[in-house]
């Protein structure tokens, strides 16, 4: 078990190098902490419906697209502190990240050179700090994803009990009403893993079940709302929404030669099953574009380094744009890498270190793939997924090492 009361040496200066990174960048920014920077966005100011509607009623269509947690964070947090209570949040959700990512590292790999790797990764993202003063979900999701597999990664020996499915449980549902595109690897879990794995021992011991279904409970009042109000079995509508305003209207574009305006007035006009059959009809256009638009939201440039227009720093922009530029080919080398060391760890039949890498490899590569239905968003959409390569590149790097050098001491 990791001991807190006594950390290492390199704890405290991985956190004071992560103070002065964010001071410097933050100094250089030239952003305030204000209303007007957080909700600069048309995607912040349908949280904030949310939250008005949460607090006072205020009826919005943003309720059908945006789930509640990240409202509920706004509320409370602008209750207490107003833009400045945003802020502090994110700074704290900001150094959490870092921290987890170390100490998971450090858990798996018994090494703080490698565990300090994973912290640098996290603030030598300048996108992510300049997130920090925007009211988006971005932060939050790096901060539950590195939480997440900092918990499961102190629990990987245990990882047929009932406690480590329900922590796994516990992070995907508040990831689900976060972001829905959670939803897909929750429901996976939930409907494949558990009966095949988890079932007997819930049956087994009641209490089980019932710790399962608090877990749900806010999945189900997430599911709730949008079924009363949309009459919708569903997390949000957003996905459809996200279709219908850039995949499937950028296919027909091309397509058929025709205006962009054109092109989203027809998507909107198709029905989901009209939708999906005109993308099977022409799946070779849409496969290029779904393809292009992941390579571009990975490699794009940082949006939040050089917004709203007349502030930021294009010194930051540029070097975003370079770092997300060798961020595709990182990803390029490390799925290159993964492969062969899967292998080895079942040949050699470590299955919780096995079964954890799949899991975190998986849900990565799956939050960044599916970011190929949109477009036109910078680095944003790929961004939260860097609280799980943070974590998963040390670990293969190290691997390796032991694996090249099993005989030469530890780095320390």
């Amino acid at each position: 078990m990791i001991k807190f009361t006594k950390p290492h040496f390199s704890f405290y200066i991985l956190n004071g190098i992560a103070a002065v990174v964010y001071i410097v960048v933050f100094l250089n920014l030239n952003l305030t902490v204000s209303n007007e920077i957080a909700f600069s966005t048309p995607d912040a100011v349908t949280y904030k419906d949310v939250a008005d509607w949460l607090a006072h009623g205020v009826q919005s269509e943003s309720i059908s697209t945006r789930p509640i947690l990240f409202p509920l964070i706004l509320l409370i947090t602008t209750k207490l502190g107003g833009a400045y209570g945003i802020w502090i949040a994110q700074v704290i959700f900001w150094f959490l990240t870092i921290n987890f990512t170390f100490l998971v590292v450090k858990q798996l790999t018994k090494n703080y050179v490698f565990a300090a790797l994973g912290g640098l990764i996290i603030m030598s993202n300048l996108s992510l700090i300049a997130m920090t003063l925007h009211a988006l979900t971005e932060l939050i999701t790096v901060f539950l994803l590195s939480a997440m597999l900092f918990f499961l990664g102190r629990k990987i020996e245990q990882f047929r009990e009932v406690h480590f499915f329900h922590t796994c449980m516990f992070f995907l549902v508040l990831l689900s009403i976060l972001k829905p595109v959670f939803s897909i690897p929750l429901f996976s879990i939930l409907f494949i893993v558990f009966p095949l794995f988890y079932l007997r021992k819930h049956w087994e011991y009641p209490k089980n079940i019932l710790k399962l279904f608090l877990l749900l409970l806010p999945l189900l009042v997430q599911l709730t709302i949008i079924k009363t109000k949309y009459n919708q079995t569903k997390i949000s509508l957003i996905s459809s929404m996200t279709l219908s305003e850039y995949l499937v209207p950028q296919g027909i574009q091309k397509i058929e030669s025709i205006s962009r305006e054109e092109a989203v007035k027809k998507a909107w006009s198709f029905s989901s099953k009209e939708q999906a059959n005109y993308i099977v009809e022409h799946l070779s256009t849409y496969s290029h574009l779904f393809k292009k638009n992941i390579t571009d939201n990975i490699t794009g440039k940082s949006t939040f380094l050089s917004y709203p227009k007349g502030h930021g720093n294009v010194h930051f922009a540029k070097f975003m744009k370079s770092y997300n530029e060798n961020t595709l080919k990182v990803h390029y080398a490390f799925f290159i890498l993964i492969i062969p060391l899967l292998f080895i760890f079942l040949i050699k039949k470590n299955y919780s270190i096995l079964i954890f890498l799949m899991f975190i490899y998986g849900l990565g590569a799956y939050y960044v793939i599916v970011t190929g239905i949109s477009f036109w968003q910078g680095d944003r959409l790929t961004l939260g997924s860097i609280g799980i390569w943070a974590c998963l590149y040390p670990f293969i790097l190290f691997s390796y090492f032991k694996l090249l050098y099993p005989t030469k001491p530890k780095l320390h």
